[in-house]
């Protein structure tokens, strides 16, 4: 965080911006590939695996 805000004071607010903020409007070239998702992509709670240390 501190590379990148010392990036923006240098070059001007917005010059970099982290990578999970996305892309506004028209600009975003890409997105999530909805039609791939699992018939499973909501969980039930029984059926999450319990890791026992």
């Amino acid at each position: 965080m501190i590379a990148l805000d010392g990036t923006n004071q240098r070059f001007g607010k917005g010059t970099m911006k982290m990578a999970s903020a996305g892309l506004e409007g028209d600009r975003r070239a890409w997105s999530m590939k909805q039609e791939r998702r699992t018939a499973g992509y909501t969980t039930c709670m029984a059926d999450m695996p319990v890791a026992r240390a």
